[in-house]
């Protein structure tokens, strides 16, 4: 018997709860069976359900079935390459990162959410040493990559004003809009304590949210999140949104633009959930 992720699947809870990491029990399927994470890492799994699959799992990965390659750190590997040819001194204002020179080893140091990641051409090292998500350093390679410099704007702007964005306004929405509706839904001084300790800043004109919060994920990507709760009376469900500023195609590519919205998801639901 080939358990793929399909069949993984509909072993699994089915609620999407986010706790393994993934925004749905089907992404988390498809990592299980095609890139190695641990089946455990769900943690609402019946000891049932675990042990008559991972002896399957195992063997299929032993035999190379349903394998795929790592393409996150074959994506991660290329662009390290790619910045080697960048001048780190001449980007660095222009990415708001700042720039060192140290026995001739140049450093760029770039604040990621709440922590600052120190960059040289051969790789990133997180300020307390952590080790870091192949995908995170993805994105920061990405940031450095594009070298962007365009002056922001004060527009802000959803995913779709951004051409050939289509593709990914679904991945955005199931990942990060609905994830944070749903959690948060109901609970908007949760959401705000959440947005506070991850060092948002309050909105408090130009929208129509019940809530609204900048975040500042990179030097040159701020993020606002806007959200409207539950109303049972009325019969509408929570809603949530995140807008980029107009420039920041110039920063990152909409892959990047759709990852750091996810990962904002990720930490505020951490956050409330007692989590880092």
């Amino acid at each position: 018997m080939r358990m793929g992720p399909l069949e993984l699947y509909k072993k699994l809870p089915k609620t999407n709860c986010g706790d393994c990491g993934h925004p749905s029990c089907l992404a988390f399927a498809t990592q299980v069976v095609g890139y190695g994470q641990d089946l455990r890492d769900c943690p609402h799994l019946a000891e049932a359900a675990l042990q008559e699959v991972e002896s399957i799992i195992e063997e299929q990965r032993k035999e190379g079935v349903y394998v795929k390659q790592d393409n996150h750190k074959i994506t991660r590997d290329h662009l390290r390459e790619k910045i080697k040819s960048h001048d780190f001194k001449s980007i660095a204002p222009g990415l708001g990162v700042s720039y060192s020179e140290d026995n001739g080893l140049v450093t760029l140091k770039i604040p990621y959410f709440d922590r600052v990641v120190s960059m040289s051409h051969s790789g990133i090292l997180a300020e307390n040493s952590e080790e870091f998500d192949p995908w995170d350093e993805v994105l920061l390679y990405n940031y450095i990559f594009f070298a962007g410099s365009k002056p922001l704007s004060g527009d802000w702007v959803g995913l779709e004003n951004f051409p050939n964005s289509l593709p990914k306004r679904a991945a955005l929405d199931e990942g990060c809009h609905r994830r944070i509706s749903e959690v948060f839904s109901g609970a908007r001084t949760a959401l705000e304590s959440a947005c506070q300790k991850l060092g948002g800043t309050r909105v408090v004109d130009g929208h129509s949210g019940d809530l609204a919060f900048q975040f500042q994920p990179l030097p040159r990507m701020p993020l606002r999140l806007l959200f409207w709760d539950e109303d049972r009376e009325e019969g509408f469900e929570a809603q949530s949104k995140v807008l980029f500023n107009a420039a920041a195609i110039e920063y990152l590519d909409l892959e990047g633009l759709t990852f750091v919205a996810e990962k904002l998801a990720n930490k505020l639901i951490q956050i409330k959930k007692g989590g880092t």
